[in-house]
């Protein structure tokens, strides 16, 4: 099908229209369900069955309104496909980076939060973790929840859809065609530099919204603290290695190993119980 001149007309990828305006509708809905999530997670019938409240807090509460608007901004607004629109692909070499990235991040939230305890003269506490007596409900959430579905739709919001729409943002603002900014193949040439300053900004922006996320009211104990430091900077490693790789591969799979570690230390608490490492 062509135009009036005979000239092929230009693809929808070169045409999208998702952006800051998706994040917020992502963040308003995020906190509309979250809130709608915990009522009903109250009410007397749910709150005496535990694992339905676990699942309104985390499927309503949490993936739904993020994954919603990921794939509505995608459907409606852009491509139409996640992998074209927010790099959501996984190549063999990403879980090599990501076990690296994931691994290293845990030690150093483990590191962030011995300092914080230190500074703060707060005593140190033994990690209340544990198996518990249902290991298929610990696979369930420690595992299928936490470590697999949590990253791979936190970071389709965080990482893809608003990391790429600060970045497009910033861009705009410095005079770069907005409707080509997420395909470099179709965008005019940017410096080095402006490419670097919008990155840096996509980067801060993106992790602190991913803190902003996690916020459960003001932190008040050393622990609290050192959790907002560790999320900050899980946020700016991720948002760097999505970048730098044009995909959500490498974060997704940094992500889990960050969030499995969890598990595993669960487990290793369970086999040497009473005697466990203090994480502060």
């Amino acid at each position: 099908m062509t135009d009036v001149a005979g000239e092929a007309p230009a693809p929808r990828a070169a045409f999208p229209r998702w952006g800051l305006v998706d994040v917020f509708a992502g963040a308003v809905a995020f906190l509309l369900l979250s809130s709608a999530a915990q009522l009903i997670a109250r009410l007397p019938a749910v709150a005496a069955q535990p694992q339905l409240a676990f699942w309104i807090n985390q499927v309503l509460g949490g993936w739904i309104p993020l994954i919603a608007v990921v794939v509505v901004a995608s459907r409606w607004r852009g491509r139409g496909r996640l992998r074209a629109d927010f790099g959501f692909r996984l190549e063999p070499l990403d879980l090599a980076i990501g076990l690296l990235a994931g691994i290293l991040l845990r030690f150093a939230s483990v590191g962030i939060a011995e300092l914080v305890r230190l500074l703060a003269g707060a005593p140190a506490t033994p990690f209340a973790g544990g198996v518990g007596s249902d290991p298929v409900w610990f696979v369930l959430t420690a595992v299928v929840a936490a470590s697999i579905v949590t990253p791979a739709v936190e970071e389709l919001y965080f990482r893809g859809l608003a990391l790429r729409a600060i970045q497009n943002a910033v861009l705009g603002g410095m005079g770069r065609t907005r409707s080509r900014d997420y395909d470099p193949a179709l965008a005019p040439a940017v410096s080095a530099a402006r490419a670097t300053a919008a990155g840096v900004v996509a980067v801060a922006g993106s992790a602190l919204l991913f803190v902003a996320f996690h916020l459960d009211g003001v932190p008040e104990t050393a622990a609290a603290v050192s959790r907002l430091i560790s999320l900050l900077l899980v946020g700016l490693v991720l948002g760097m290695l999505a970048l730098l790789t044009k995909r959500l591969g490498p974060a997704i799979a940094a992500h889990a190993v960050f969030n499995l570690s969890v598990a595993v230390l669960d487990l290793v608490a369970a086999a040497s119980a009473p005697s466990v490492p203090t994480l502060g």
